[in-house]
Protein backbone atom coordinates (compact mmCIF):
# COMPACT_ATOMS: atom_id res chain seq x y z
CA UNK A 1 0.00 0.00 0.00
CA UNK A 2 2.84 2.21 0.76
CA UNK A 3 4.97 1.73 -2.61
CA UNK A 4 1.33 2.59 -4.46
CA UNK A 5 1.02 5.85 -2.41
CA UNK A 6 4.80 6.49 -3.11
CA UNK A 7 4.15 5.57 -6.54
CA UNK A 8 1.03 7.98 -6.72
CA UNK A 9 3.15 10.84 -4.96
CA UNK A 10 5.53 10.77 -7.75
CA UNK A 11 3.26 11.11 -10.45
CA UNK A 12 1.24 13.67 -9.23
CA UNK A 13 4.73 15.98 -8.38
CA UNK A 14 5.70 15.39 -12.07
CA UNK A 15 2.73 16.30 -13.59
CA UNK A 16 2.17 19.49 -11.36
CA UNK A 17 5.80 19.71 -12.86
CA UNK A 18 5.96 19.52 -16.54
CA UNK A 19 2.04 20.63 -17.10
CA UNK A 20 2.58 24.41 -16.69
CA UNK A 21 6.00 24.10 -19.24
CA UNK A 22 3.87 22.19 -21.66
CA UNK A 23 1.27 24.60 -21.62
CA UNK A 24 3.64 27.37 -21.84
CA UNK A 25 5.84 25.26 -24.83
CA UNK A 26 2.29 24.90 -26.46
CA UNK A 27 0.98 28.48 -26.47
CA UNK A 28 4.66 29.53 -27.89
CA UNK A 29 5.20 26.56 -30.18
CA UNK A 30 1.74 27.66 -31.54
CA UNK A 31 2.72 31.45 -31.65
CA UNK A 32 5.75 30.88 -33.83
CA UNK A 33 4.42 28.56 -36.46
CA UNK A 34 1.58 31.12 -36.57
CA UNK A 35 3.75 33.78 -37.68
CA UNK A 36 5.93 31.41 -39.43
CA UNK A 37 2.58 30.26 -41.38
CA UNK A 38 2.26 34.25 -42.21
CA UNK A 39 5.48 34.98 -43.64
CA UNK A 40 5.56 31.33 -45.59
CA UNK A 41 2.20 32.03 -46.87
CA UNK A 42 3.86 35.32 -48.27
CA UNK A 43 6.39 33.48 -50.07
CA UNK A 44 4.54 32.00 -53.33
CA UNK A 45 6.88 32.86 -55.73
CA UNK A 46 10.58 33.14 -56.43
CA UNK A 47 10.04 37.17 -56.98
CA UNK A 48 8.77 37.06 -53.54
CA UNK A 49 11.64 35.47 -52.13
CA UNK A 50 13.77 37.73 -53.94
CA UNK A 51 12.02 40.66 -52.21
CA UNK A 52 12.10 39.20 -48.72
CA UNK A 53 15.80 38.58 -49.01
CA UNK A 54 16.13 42.85 -50.28
CA UNK A 55 13.90 43.84 -46.99
CA UNK A 56 16.22 41.63 -44.24
CA UNK A 57 19.03 42.71 -46.36
CA UNK A 58 18.17 46.65 -45.65
CA UNK A 59 16.92 46.35 -41.99
CA UNK A 60 20.30 44.68 -41.10
CA UNK A 61 22.44 47.23 -43.00
CA UNK A 62 20.03 49.80 -41.96
CA UNK A 63 20.68 48.84 -38.06
CA UNK A 64 24.32 48.23 -38.59
CA UNK A 65 24.38 51.23 -40.15
CA UNK A 66 23.31 53.17 -37.32
CA UNK A 67 24.79 51.33 -34.97
CA UNK A 68 28.54 52.56 -36.37
CA UNK A 69 27.68 55.68 -36.72
CA UNK A 70 26.38 55.75 -33.04
CA UNK A 71 30.49 54.46 -32.58
CA UNK A 72 31.73 56.64 -34.18
CA UNK A 73 30.00 59.66 -32.61
CA UNK A 74 30.90 57.81 -29.02
CA UNK A 75 34.62 57.38 -30.29
CA UNK A 76 34.72 61.69 -31.22
CA UNK A 77 33.06 62.45 -28.30
CA UNK A 78 35.97 60.61 -26.39
CA UNK A 79 38.61 62.27 -28.01
CA UNK A 80 40.35 65.13 -26.90
CA UNK A 81 39.47 68.44 -28.31
CA UNK A 82 42.92 69.31 -29.77
CA UNK A 83 43.79 66.14 -31.72
CA UNK A 84 41.87 66.44 -35.37
CA UNK A 85 39.16 64.07 -36.03
CA UNK A 86 39.95 61.39 -38.74
CA UNK A 87 37.87 61.32 -42.09
CA UNK A 88 36.27 58.64 -42.21
CA UNK A 89 35.20 57.57 -46.04
CA UNK A 90 31.67 57.21 -46.94
CA UNK A 91 30.56 54.16 -49.71
CA UNK A 92 30.15 57.37 -52.24
CA UNK A 93 33.80 58.36 -51.49
CA UNK A 94 34.56 54.25 -52.18
CA UNK A 95 32.18 53.75 -55.08
CA UNK A 96 33.49 56.92 -56.30
CA UNK A 97 34.56 56.62 -60.11
CA UNK A 98 37.90 57.24 -60.71
CA UNK A 99 38.53 59.56 -64.37
CA UNK A 100 38.83 57.66 -67.44
CA UNK A 101 41.56 57.58 -70.23
CA UNK A 102 38.35 58.09 -72.61
CA UNK A 103 34.86 59.14 -72.51
CA UNK A 104 33.55 56.02 -72.57
CA UNK A 105 32.73 53.72 -69.19
CA UNK A 106 33.77 50.76 -68.79
CA UNK A 107 31.08 48.72 -70.96
CA UNK A 108 30.74 46.14 -68.26
CA UNK A 109 29.67 48.21 -65.32
CA UNK A 110 25.96 47.67 -63.60
CA UNK A 111 23.48 50.46 -63.84
CA UNK A 112 20.90 49.72 -61.22
CA UNK A 113 18.92 53.14 -61.71
CA UNK A 114 15.97 52.97 -64.15
CA UNK A 115 17.12 56.54 -65.70
CA UNK A 116 20.42 55.56 -66.18
CA UNK A 117 19.32 52.10 -68.92
CA UNK A 118 19.38 54.53 -71.85
CA UNK A 119 23.11 55.77 -71.16
CA UNK A 120 24.39 52.54 -70.33
CA UNK A 121 22.77 51.02 -73.53
CA UNK A 122 24.80 53.88 -75.62
CA UNK A 123 27.82 53.26 -73.72
CA UNK A 124 27.84 49.41 -74.67
CA UNK A 125 26.92 50.06 -78.04
CA UNK A 126 29.57 52.83 -78.33
CA UNK A 127 32.05 50.57 -77.03
CA UNK A 128 31.91 47.76 -79.49
CA UNK A 129 31.94 49.87 -82.10
CA UNK A 130 35.23 51.59 -81.31
CA UNK A 131 36.39 47.38 -81.06
CA UNK A 132 34.60 46.79 -84.30
CA UNK A 133 37.06 50.23 -85.68
CA UNK A 134 40.17 49.13 -83.97
CA UNK A 135 39.64 45.55 -85.40
CA UNK A 136 39.00 46.35 -89.07
CA UNK A 137 42.12 48.93 -88.76
CA UNK A 138 44.30 45.88 -87.65
CA UNK A 139 43.05 43.93 -90.56
CA UNK A 140 43.90 46.92 -92.84
CA UNK A 141 47.58 46.57 -90.97
CA UNK A 142 48.26 43.40 -91.44
CA UNK A 143 47.38 43.77 -95.50
CA UNK A 144 50.12 46.33 -95.66
CA UNK A 145 47.32 49.37 -95.96
CA UNK A 146 48.86 51.29 -93.68
CA UNK A 147 47.64 54.85 -95.58
CA UNK A 148 43.78 53.20 -95.10
CA UNK A 149 45.00 51.99 -91.72
CA UNK A 150 46.11 55.75 -90.40
CA UNK A 151 43.19 57.03 -92.32
CA UNK A 152 41.03 55.21 -90.05
CA UNK A 153 42.11 55.40 -86.93
CA UNK A 154 42.53 59.46 -87.80
CA UNK A 155 38.89 59.41 -88.38
CA UNK A 156 38.04 57.96 -84.75
CA UNK A 157 40.12 59.73 -82.66
CA UNK A 158 38.50 62.78 -84.35
CA UNK A 159 35.20 61.39 -82.12
CA UNK A 160 37.08 60.49 -79.32
CA UNK A 161 40.52 62.07 -78.85
CA UNK A 162 41.05 60.74 -75.31
CA UNK A 163 40.83 57.18 -76.44
CA UNK A 164 43.58 55.12 -75.00
CA UNK A 165 43.34 52.59 -77.59
CA UNK A 166 43.33 53.98 -80.56
CA UNK A 167 45.98 56.73 -79.22
CA UNK A 168 48.48 53.32 -78.83
CA UNK A 169 47.41 52.02 -82.17
CA UNK A 170 48.14 55.17 -84.20
CA UNK A 171 51.64 56.12 -82.18
CA UNK A 172 52.54 52.73 -82.52
CA UNK A 173 52.30 53.05 -86.42
CA UNK A 174 54.62 55.70 -86.43
CA UNK A 175 57.10 54.43 -84.24
CA UNK A 176 57.11 51.66 -86.72
CA UNK A 177 57.68 53.65 -89.85
CA UNK A 178 60.25 55.29 -87.66
CA UNK A 179 58.28 58.66 -87.99
CA UNK A 180 59.67 59.61 -84.19
CA UNK A 181 58.53 63.45 -85.31
CA UNK A 182 54.63 62.23 -85.44
CA UNK A 183 54.98 59.84 -82.66
CA UNK A 184 56.40 61.47 -80.11
CA UNK A 185 53.89 63.49 -78.93
CA UNK A 186 50.82 60.53 -79.20
CA UNK A 187 53.47 58.90 -77.13
CA UNK A 188 54.05 61.32 -74.19
CA UNK A 189 50.22 62.39 -74.26
CA UNK A 190 49.44 58.10 -73.98
CA UNK A 191 52.23 58.48 -70.73
CA UNK A 192 50.07 61.35 -69.65
CA UNK A 193 46.64 58.98 -69.63
CA UNK A 194 48.05 56.39 -67.91
CA UNK A 195 51.91 56.79 -66.14
CA UNK A 196 52.53 53.14 -65.93
CA UNK A 197 52.58 52.45 -69.77
CA UNK A 198 55.73 50.82 -70.32
CA UNK A 199 55.86 50.42 -73.65
CA UNK A 200 55.27 54.05 -74.24
CA UNK A 201 57.95 54.86 -72.43
CA UNK A 202 60.19 52.41 -73.48
CA UNK A 203 59.72 54.35 -77.10
CA UNK A 204 60.15 57.29 -76.05
CA UNK A 205 63.41 56.16 -74.42
CA UNK A 206 63.88 54.75 -78.13
CA UNK A 207 63.40 58.05 -80.05
CA UNK A 208 65.66 60.01 -77.68
CA UNK A 209 68.43 57.51 -78.00
CA UNK A 210 68.01 57.71 -81.55
CA UNK A 211 68.92 61.43 -81.63
CA UNK A 212 71.74 61.11 -79.31
CA UNK A 213 69.81 61.98 -75.86
CA UNK A 214 71.55 59.30 -74.07
CA UNK A 215 70.72 60.80 -69.99
CA UNK A 216 67.29 61.00 -70.83
CA UNK A 217 66.89 58.39 -72.82
CA UNK A 218 68.62 55.56 -69.99
CA UNK A 219 66.60 57.01 -67.65
CA UNK A 220 63.37 56.47 -69.61
CA UNK A 221 64.26 53.10 -70.38
CA UNK A 222 65.11 52.02 -66.64
CA UNK A 223 61.57 53.26 -65.80
CA UNK A 224 60.01 50.95 -68.31
CA UNK A 225 62.08 48.01 -67.03
CA UNK A 226 61.42 48.56 -63.41
CA UNK A 227 57.06 49.01 -64.43
CA UNK A 228 58.18 45.86 -66.91
CA UNK A 229 61.54 43.18 -66.12
CA UNK A 230 60.34 40.50 -68.14
CA UNK A 231 60.03 42.33 -71.76
CA UNK A 232 63.74 41.14 -72.92
CA UNK A 233 63.22 43.96 -75.74
CA UNK A 234 63.35 46.70 -72.66
CA UNK A 235 66.92 45.00 -71.82
CA UNK A 236 68.18 45.36 -75.82
CA UNK A 237 67.34 48.92 -75.50
CA UNK A 238 69.84 49.42 -72.82
CA UNK A 239 72.16 46.80 -74.33
CA UNK A 240 72.13 49.58 -77.07
CA UNK A 241 72.35 52.58 -75.13
CA UNK A 242 74.95 51.38 -73.08
CA UNK A 243 77.04 50.10 -76.31
CA UNK A 244 76.73 53.61 -77.94
CA UNK A 245 78.31 55.41 -74.58
CA UNK A 246 81.20 52.56 -74.33
CA UNK A 247 79.89 50.99 -71.73
CA UNK A 248 80.44 47.06 -72.91
CA UNK A 249 80.52 45.42 -69.55
CA UNK A 250 77.50 46.97 -68.60
CA UNK A 251 75.81 46.19 -72.34
CA UNK A 252 77.12 42.37 -71.41
CA UNK A 253 75.28 42.51 -67.69
CA UNK A 254 72.12 43.34 -69.41
CA UNK A 255 72.69 40.61 -72.70
CA UNK A 256 72.82 38.10 -70.04
CA UNK A 257 69.68 39.00 -68.53
CA UNK A 258 68.05 39.00 -72.03
CA UNK A 259 69.51 35.36 -71.87
CA UNK A 260 67.78 34.48 -68.76
CA UNK A 261 64.87 35.62 -70.31
CA UNK A 262 65.05 33.74 -73.41
CA UNK A 263 67.47 31.09 -72.84
CA UNK A 264 66.71 29.13 -76.23
CA UNK A 265 67.44 32.39 -78.78
CA UNK A 266 69.95 32.28 -80.74
CA UNK A 267 70.19 35.68 -82.03
CA UNK A 268 70.33 36.70 -78.15
CA UNK A 269 72.98 34.60 -77.45
CA UNK A 270 75.55 35.07 -80.83
CA UNK A 271 75.05 39.36 -79.29
CA UNK A 272 76.36 38.00 -76.20
CA UNK A 273 79.20 36.19 -77.86
CA UNK A 274 80.27 39.55 -80.05
CA UNK A 275 80.14 41.46 -77.26
CA UNK A 276 82.32 38.96 -74.75
CA UNK A 277 84.91 39.35 -78.02
CA UNK A 278 85.05 42.92 -77.97
CA UNK A 279 86.32 42.74 -74.96
CA UNK A 280 88.67 39.88 -75.62
CA UNK A 281 87.13 37.77 -72.95
CA UNK A 282 87.20 34.46 -75.62
CA UNK A 283 86.41 31.62 -73.19
CA UNK A 284 82.86 33.25 -72.80
CA UNK A 285 83.00 34.42 -76.47
CA UNK A 286 83.49 30.53 -77.40
CA UNK A 287 81.02 29.26 -74.72
CA UNK A 288 78.48 31.50 -76.45
CA UNK A 289 79.20 30.64 -80.09
CA UNK A 290 79.10 26.93 -79.23
CA UNK A 291 75.53 27.44 -77.56
CA UNK A 292 74.20 29.27 -80.79
CA UNK A 293 75.41 25.74 -82.78
CA UNK A 294 73.62 23.82 -79.79
CA UNK A 295 70.48 25.71 -80.99
CA UNK A 296 70.88 26.40 -85.10
CA UNK A 297 73.53 23.93 -86.24
CA UNK A 298 73.89 26.06 -89.81
CA UNK A 299 74.48 29.36 -88.03
CA UNK A 300 77.43 30.04 -90.81
CA UNK A 301 78.34 33.18 -88.49
CA UNK A 302 78.98 30.95 -85.19
CA UNK A 303 81.12 28.33 -87.29
CA UNK A 304 83.28 30.96 -88.85
CA UNK A 305 83.70 32.83 -85.28
CA UNK A 306 84.76 29.61 -83.92
CA UNK A 307 87.28 28.93 -86.33
CA UNK A 308 88.93 32.47 -86.08
CA UNK A 309 88.97 32.08 -82.29
CA UNK A 310 90.34 28.73 -82.75
CA UNK A 311 93.19 29.83 -84.62
CA UNK A 312 93.67 33.09 -82.24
Amino acid sequence: MLKISVLLWMLFTIILVWLPIGIVSFLFSRKVFKKLTRLLSKIDTFDALIRLKREISYIYTTKISVLSSRLRKQKVNDLPKHIPVPHTPTIDDIIKSKPSVSRYADPWMIVDDEDNKDTRTTIIKKRKLLEKIIYDALWLRKDGKLDEYEKKIIEWLAIDAEDKDLNKLLADLYFTMSNYKKALPILKKIVDMDSNDHKAIRQIGEIYLTSGDFDIAELLIQNAIAINPTNPKYYISMVELFYNTDRKPDAITEMEKVIKLRPTNSAYMLTLADLYQEIHDFDNAKKYYFRVLEYEPSNEKAKKKLKELVVE
